[in-house]
């Protein structure tokens, strides 16, 4: 049985090249596949041979992650999906964890939603013990019920901008786990994964690159081989908190090693010109610097911490919000990272957190524990798997629904 799939990812390259290396391992099997999101990642869907459904009657952005939350944008994906389903006519929806749309339309069009998560669980996990009930929550679970309730509220908010009726705080939950949310995580990283929902699968790594090479990079790193180790620095969002950038070209800059530094959307004034131990782009392809890599500094966002696992690193870690909390705390807990105050970070704490990691040998140690359970598990073909699953009961109640009619 072969399938149709519409993903429909945030405008975001963590968001959109995940998707992406499914998308491939779904074309690879014969299903068919088409994105609608941000015309800013046309040429990129192209040059996979994926099809992008444009925005019309006008193309343009769509999918802006920076106002995910807001209603106006969510009705703006809501009609981008309903006019690409219309021309493509998908089994499934899959979004994203922060994307309302492809959840809405789900629902509006009576199609199954998968939902590609990070890489931990953000949501209360339901408690098996019931004796458990009276415990104090500890941080963490503070944290996920406050983003259970912030997210439906602003679900609420989008339902009524549609005309949607209002959902049961249950209701809402479930809901936001779509019929199918891909944690992108393994169950020796993720705490409590038995207590998991239902809905939630653990499908590893989906992490994908577009399969270029920097040539810049490419002879920066062979002409400066004298300068000393490499350390990949993955900025990140760090929301209200503003950059890490001063503190770290304070630290870094003339220092015996070689920073390669992705920095992403972060508004920090950079050192102009870089030092030269500093290879400095918006976006650095983290699979040509890894392996060359001997730590990685990071705000603890899913792409670089999986990454880093991904390649037995230990890490740096100064989260902001988000996911970034639940991550840091993780990593720290399986012993892989150090973790930072962002607000609170100098050029000291900084160099002497990068001379810790390097001189014991107990945090490569356990980031390379977790990498042999993610290379155990191919993400995007687990991830198929679960799609094509999901394709498939749908399209069986589809059938029982037609035969019950043809019976009447």
């Amino acid at each position: 049985m072969t399938s149709r799939f519409l993903f429909c990812p945030l405008a975001s390259p963590g968001h959109v090249f995940p998707m992406v290396g499914i998308s491939l391992e779904l074309t690879r099997r014969g299903h068919s596949v088409a994105f609608a999101t941000s015309a800013r990642f046309g040429d990129l869907l192209h040059s996979q041979g994926i099809r992008r459904i444009p925005r019309r009657p006008r193309d343009g952005e769509s999918f802006q992650l920076e106002t995910w939350w807001n209603p106006t944008s969510i009705a703006l994906q809501s009609a981008h999906i309903l006019q690409a389903a219309s021309e493509f006519q998908p089994d499934v929806l899959i979004g994203g964890q922060l994307a309302y749309g492809p959840m809405l339309m789900g629902e509006a069009l009576d199609l199954p939603v998968a939902i590609l998560g990070f890489a931990t669980h953000l949501f209360p996990k339901p408690r098996r013990d019931a004796e458990q009930g009276d415990e104090k929550p500890d941080e963490a679970e503070e944290r996920a019920a406050w983003r259970l309730d912030s997210m439906s509220k602003k679900l609420h908010e989008a339902r009524k901008y549609l005309h949607l009726p209002p959902l049961s705080r249950k209701q809402a939950a479930d809901f936001l786990l779509g019929d199918l949310f891909l944690l992108q995580s393994v169950p020796e990283l993720e705490p409590a994964s038995a207590d998991l929902p239902p809905e939630v699968h653990c499908v590893g790594s989906c992490v994908w690159e577009p399969p270029t090479t920097d040539k810049d990079l490419t002879e920066w790193m062979k002409n400066t081989e004298e300068l000393g180790p490499v350390v990949y620095m993955q900025h990140g969002r760090l929301f209200h908190l503003g950059s890490l950038w001063q503190a770290v070209t304070e630290c870094l800059g003339g220092a015996n090693l070689r920073l390669v530094a992705s920095t992403g959307r972060t508004d920090a004034e950079l050192m102009k010109p870089s030092p030269l131990n500093f290879f400095v782009r918006d976006h650095v392809p983290q699979g040509q610097v890894l392996p060359h890599a001997t730590a990685v500094v990071s705000t603890a966002n899913t792409t670089a911490v999986l990454g880093s696992l991904s390649f037995g690193l230990p890490l740096i870690l100064l989260p902001g919000g988000g996911e970034q909390l639940e991550m840091a705390a993780i990593c720290k807990r399986i012993g892989a990272a150090l973790t930072l105050d962002p607000e609170g970070v100098t050029p000291e704490s900084l160099h002497a957190a990068l001379r810790e990691i390097g001189v014991n040998p107990r945090f490569r140690a356990s980031a390379m524990h977790i990498q042999s359970y993610l290379s155990k598990v191919q993400g995007h073909l687990r991830a198929a798997d679960l799609l094509e699953s999901l394709a498939e009961g749908a399209a069986v109640s589809k059938r029982s629904v037609t035969s019950g009619l043809s019976r009447a």
